[in-house]
């Protein structure tokens, strides 16, 4: 009779053990980051899509990240200027192969309005805005994009106002959008569900074991994916919590049925 507890106990500590072993494999080896690729909206197997990527594979180009530049009067020395330092600023980002505007590829503003070609690429048709255009290397733009809103924030003002759109630059967002989403929604997960069986169930042995189980199930879901080869992506972000809720209910309907048996057992005994 003096085994039964013990081993109990042991099989407490084993869950506790399996759960940490889950933890540092995850920590290790799987990518949490999230991965969103350019084409993302789109099926491989759609015609347009395998078109552009063999004109891509003809005519290989970089990613560009546009940056609209407002002001009252883009033909004043200030304006010019102030484009000037963002181009030079530009360049100093990693991953820029070139950079192109008012201040880098036409001789001079008249010639940008009389070119059709520099008129066309980096004027808008109310003279309101000027481009500048930044061709990137690679797939991983995180560091450069970083680094790009970081000189947007410095250089940006009421008469220099500095909006920012292209691939790179979306994809970076949205990135970053999924990973809070993933952070979020699991924290807000665990703490929630957790809670309510806390409340309850009242014990405390029960609400270790119920979240130890729901995060092993967790942990082995995002280990298996990593080893099938699969990257955390726009539809899998929010894959973990939907997990760990599944094997939630479960658990409390499990445990709900042993309570309620153990419960009967004991008035019959």
């Amino acid at each position: 009779m003096a085994r039964k507890p013990i081993q109990l106990l042991g099989l407490h500590w084993l869950m506790l053990v399996i759960a940490g072993l889950l933890f540092l494999l995850v920590a290790t080896f799987v990518d949490l980051k999230p991965v969103v690729d350019q084409n993302f909206f789109f099926s491989t197997n759609d015609p347009g899509i395998q078109q552009t990527k063999k004109i891509e594979r003809r005519f290989p180009s970089h990613p560009e990240v546009i940056l609209a530049v407002l002001s009252r009067d883009i033909s004043s020395s200030r304006y010019l200027s102030r484009i000037q330092r963002l181009t030079q600023r530009v360049h100093t980002i990693g991953n820029v192969s070139a950079v192109k505007s008012l201040a880098e590829g036409p001789k001079s503003f008249e010639d940008a309005i009389k070119s059709p070609f520099w008129s066309r690429l980096l004027i808008a048709p109310d003279r309101k805005s000027s481009n500048v255009i930044i061709f990137m290397r690679g797939k991983h733009t995180e560091q450069p994009i970083q680094h790009l809103q970081q000189i947007v924030h410095e250089l940006d003002a009421p008469d220099f106002h500095i909006h920012v759109a292209g691939p790179p630059y979306v994809v970076e967002m949205l990135r970053r959008s999924l990973a809070h989403d993933f952070r979020y929604f699991s924290l807000t997960a665990v703490v929630l569900f957790g809670l309510t069986m806390a409340a309850l169930f009242r014990s405390i042995r029960l609400f270790v074991g119920m979240l130890c189980t729901c995060t092993s199930a967790v942990l082995l879901t995002l280990l298996l994916q990593s080893i099938l080869g699969h990257k955390i992506g726009i539809l899998t972000v929010n894959l973990g919590t939907i997990v760990f809720v599944i094997a939630l209910s479960h658990l409390v309907y499990m445990t709900f049925n042993w309570q309620t048996l153990a419960d009967r057992t004991h008035r019959i005994g």
